[in-house]
């Protein structure tokens, strides 16, 4: 029933629709009123419709564009912070290398003091041996001049300390140049093939 008189009330509207149409058309000029005002409004409707349109898309690509410039920002921030991680890396990378080899001079710079503090410590010794050789050499010279031993006594012990003065510089030298670790003054290099004995062990009493 209710679906019967909404169809006839579209029906009556538009026959007085008609009827309207009519009636203007009976009056060219108010039909052109009519006409044009429809025409206008119609025109007023499509500038609205698109200026909504025009302003939405404008207001989207705006913000897109927002969205594209805070995206680029980010990554560009990202890079800075990437390149500042590979700076301090390589920055605390050159400082542990730069502490290695501080520390390696270092101690390369203690045995090479060590080796020849004790290298003229020994020649000191020698130099001492030597002087105390030449001294003995002019003590049992002048007692044999005074007669107090014979020549050939004398001679004897001559001969005797100036061989061991002798042998004990010529062992130094050897010593020091053959055999003495060049690096460590307290190690002897070994002839290939020879393995040193190993350090005796010390038991602690209880």
């Amino acid at each position: 029933m209710g679906d019967q008189i909404s169809k006839d009330i579209i029906d009556l509207q538009d026959i007085e629709k008609v009827q309207y149409l009519k009636t203007l058309q009976a009056d060219p000029q108010k039909y052109a009123a009519y006409i044009n005002s429809k025409k206008d409004s119609l025109i007023k409707e499509v500038v609205l419709s698109k200026d909504s349109e025009f302003l939405k898309a404008s207001g989207d690509m705006a913000r897109f564009m927002d969205m594209d410039n805070n995206s680029h920002g980010i990554l560009v921030r990202t890079g800075h912070l990437a390149a500042s991680q590979d700076h301090i890396f390589n920055e605390q990378q050159r400082i542990i290398d730069t502490k290695k080899i501080n520390d390696d001079l270092t101690r390369r710079q203690v045995e090479i003091n060590d080796w020849y503090y004790e290298n003229k410590r020994e020649t000191l010794f020698v130099l001492q041996l030597i002087l105390l050789t030449a001294l003995t050499v002019v003590v049992l010279l002048t007692l044999k001049t005074y007669g107090f031993i014979s020549e050939q006594g004398s001679d004897f012990i001559l001969l005797f300390i100036i061989l061991v003065a002798l042998c004990t510089w010529l062992y130094r030298w050897y010593y020091t140049k053959y055999i003495r670790d060049r690096r460590f003054w307290n190690n002897r290099n070994f002839p290939a093939g020879e393995v040193p004995d190993p350090a005796p062990k010390c038991e602690s009493g209880v």
